[in-house]
């Protein structure tokens, strides 16, 4: 698509990621004029696990089983590799993709509904004026009426809007890994996937099993820590998947850890997803809230383009209520989890009904807020049952 400098869009959305191609689907069906800018060309390969879960995958209205690389029934946890349990669900408790189809698929669906996509396209600069926005790229400027952030923990959207200044941030590092020979058997790992705490510090170690190969990462709440490519290539020897396996696609990335209130919006300007610093405070997890903020954010522009004035405050309120609350309970665990991990492993190991809770919150049944609200009590069991019954380990 060229540039047509005298088009006025309604929103344009810099970032084709799963919360950019949400928003422009949503608001693609509400019959808005949506311009897509993306970096890359598309497809692109994304550092990610590629797990959706449960109440991910219930927000997609479009069929996406042909991207679907693994199903996965049971999450084993293991605490420093040595103690370990599984726990098993009737359900498809994460649903495995690649990212780089993922993201694509969502951004043809919504050019299918009327969006426009310009990849390849590197924004510099936003400037908001009192009627509209200018994008400024290495292929000319672009005009909207509304533009929206959804270009990463890095976003040139919200710096230029002046959003965003206090970030909190982990660290991630993923490799695909793919058997070399017929004795590299990743067979084990179909249906399954595992969560390693404390194979890096305040963090943990992650397989997530694809159709042909494993995604294999650490993560890790720190904002900064030193060697982490040594915490991953001892947690693949450790999980023997050193020799007669190759390594692809090694990455690092920041991830923002979510759970602080602030302003997401100006008159004419919003972000979303990693950009928004939605991510899951305990898993680095941003798929799920990336997809809902981009429904949120197309909702509160919608109203607020079809209203006698334009106002996108309504979405920071929006976001606060219903993602950054039930985050910022998230961070609480976290400090505890990451803090006394030998506690919280034992208590998802010992008391079922706190391992339940956590599946019911990947299902969007249940917040963490109410796991929160009950941790005395989940607490109290513990200790009952290490007096009563034996030690703790």
């Amino acid at each position: 698509m060229m540039n047509n400098p005298n088009k006025i869009y309604d929103v344009i959305i810099v970032g084709a990621g799963p919360a950019g191609g949400m928003c422009a689907y949503e608001l693609s069906k509400r019959s808005l004029s949506v311009l897509i800018l993306e970096k890359e060309k598309l497809p692109r390969y994304k550092v990610c696990a590629g797990g959706l879960t449960t109440k991910a995958v219930e927000i997609i209205s479009e069929d996406f089983q042909d991207l679907t690389e693994n199903y996965t029934y049971n999450i084993h946890l293991t605490l420093n590799h040595k103690w370990g349990f599984s726990k098993i669900t009737p359900f498809p408790i994460v649903t495995m993709v690649m990212r780089d189809m993922f993201d694509l698929f969502l951004v043809q669906k919504s050019v299918e509904k009327g969006s426009y996509l310009i990849d390849q396209t590197k924004v510099s600069e936003i400037n908001e004026l009192a009627d509209y926005t200018v994008a400024k790229t290495d292929r000319g400027n672009f005009v909207s009426k509304v533009i929206v952030g959804g270009d990463g923990v890095n976003s040139i959207v919200a710096r230029s809007l002046g959003l965003r200044n206090k970030r909190r941030l982990g660290i991630a590092i993923e490799g695909e890994i793919f058997p070399n020979n017929l004795s590299a058997d990743i067979s084990s790992y179909n249906g399954s996937l595992h969560l390693d705490f404390n194979v890096i510090p305040k963090g943990y170690g992650w397989i997530f099993p694809k159709r042909n190969h494993l995604s294999v990462g650490v993560f890790t709440t720190l904002p900064k820590i030193k060697d982490i490519k040594e915490y991953f290539s001892l947690y693949l020897e450790r999980k023997s998947l050193s020799n007669n396996y190759t390594c692809s696609s090694l990455i690092g990335h920041q991830i923002p850890l979510g759970g602080s209130y602030e302003k997401l919006n100006t008159k004419r300007g919003l972000l979303i997803g990693d950009a928004a610093g939605l991510a899951d405070p305990i898993t680095g997890e941003g798929i799920y809230y990336g997809l809902r903020s981009g429904q949120i954010a197309a909702e509160a522009i919608y109203r607020s383009l079809t209203a006698d004035s334009l106002s996108l405050n309504k979405y920071s309120s929006e976001v606060a209520s219903e993602i950054i609350t039930e985050l910022k309970y998230a961070s609480y665990i976290a400090a505890l989890f990451y803090n006394l991990p030998l506690i919280t492993y034992n208590l998802a190991r010992k008391i079922n009904k706190f391992s339940e809770a956590y599946v019911s919150i990947i299902k969007g049944e249940t917040s963490y807020k109410d796991i929160f609200t009950k941790m005395p009590k989940y607490l109290g069991r513990l200790l009952y049952l290490i007096k009563n019954i034996g030690r703790c380990y």
